[in-house]
């Protein structure tokens, strides 16, 4: 007989995999005459640190303040992608569709600036209030 024991604990925040919010990035590229965004998963990290450092900060345990404007283009370089510009769009709402429009909301000047060619997106819930934070980073290379 086998028994084993596990430990579970509480997560502040989940992240979860952002489709709704690449769709939605995807569709705000397509409307404009400019070639489709590339998925890049080192700039989906990216997006992913500027994110977590967000949350951090809305739940007052951050050392810093939030790794976003203008600090992505250093967070950029550090994970190895070469970029001649960059660009970050954050959002939030109760749910993925509000915190989706406001990202939208906040960067609707870049997507349709055609040197930007490659993207990553990071959606994170944070349970105790309920809301979800959305993060999106453009890339120009």
């Amino acid at each position: 007989m086998v028994c084993s024991a596990v430990t579970i604990f509480a997560v502040p925040a989940i992240a979860e995999p952002g489709a709704e919010v690449t769709q939605a990035v995807v569709d705000a590229r397509g409307g404009t005459s400019c070639a489709p965004l590339r998925h890049n998963p080192a700039v989906e990290h990216a997006a992913d640190i500027i994110n977590r450092s967000t949350h951090s900060y809305l739940n007052h345990t951050a050392e810093n303040v939030p790794a976003d404007e203008p600090h992505q283009k250093a967070i950029v370089r550090d994970l190895g992608i070469e970029a001649t510009r960059t660009a970050s769009f954050q959002g939030a709402g109760h749910n993925v569709a509000d915190a989706t429009k406001g990202m939208l909301l906040e960067g609707r000047d870049a997507f349709p600036d055609c040197a930007y060619t490659d993207f990553g997106v990071s959606s994170l819930y944070e349970e105790q209030s309920d809301f979800t934070l959305v993060a999106v980073v453009l890339v120009a290379t």
